[in-house]
């Protein structure tokens, strides 16, 4: 026997309705400016666009002050259920000094309130074509990564 129209539309909106959009990997409001207390020189100032948190490096000064470098370093990350990862864009030089756009890798590993582990890609050999270098074989070269720990700044 089958159903009336009625019913079948009922259904669907119980299912609709029960479906869960699911979990987003550090689903909080990301934006405003973190500071990286594994190395005092550095914090960033994010801005959360939900699926997207872009922001900028800022230069720590001792008495706890913040100013833009004068080459901006970008990030641009990306969420998904799993990983909130993406890139950081700044600009490198080449063995003759040539000026190339470059991107490091960036990967929040865990995200706790006021607090994220983030693991960090901070050098890439570039060749003069502007392009990372490879191994001998052609294959990636190992990154060079570092772990930090960033913390949100409190509002004074």
């Amino acid at each position: 026997m089958a159903l009336p129209l009625d019913r079948w539309l009922l259904a669907l909106l119980l299912l609709a309705a029960c479906k869960k959009t699911p979990a987003r990997f550090c689903d909080q409001d990301l934006s405003g400016v973190w500071l990286n207390s594994s190395d005092h020189r550095y914090a960033y100032r994010f801005r959360d666009q939900g699926e997207a948190v872009r922001g900028e490096f800022l230069e720590r000064s001792e008495d706890g002050g913040l100013a833009n470098p004068d080459e901006p370093i970008l990030f641009e990350l990306h969420r998904t259920p799993g990983a909130l990862a993406g890139v950081m864009r700044s600009r490198g030089h080449t063995e003759s000094g040539r000026d190339c756009p470059i991107e490091f890798g960036v990967q929040i590993k865990s995200c706790e309130g006021g607090a994220m582990q983030a693991v960090v890609e901070t050098s890439a050999p570039i060749g003069e074509d502007c392009k990372r270098k490879t191994a001998e074989d052609g294959g990636e070269l190992p990154p060079s990564l570092v772990e930090f720990r960033f913390e949100r700044a409190s509002v004074k």
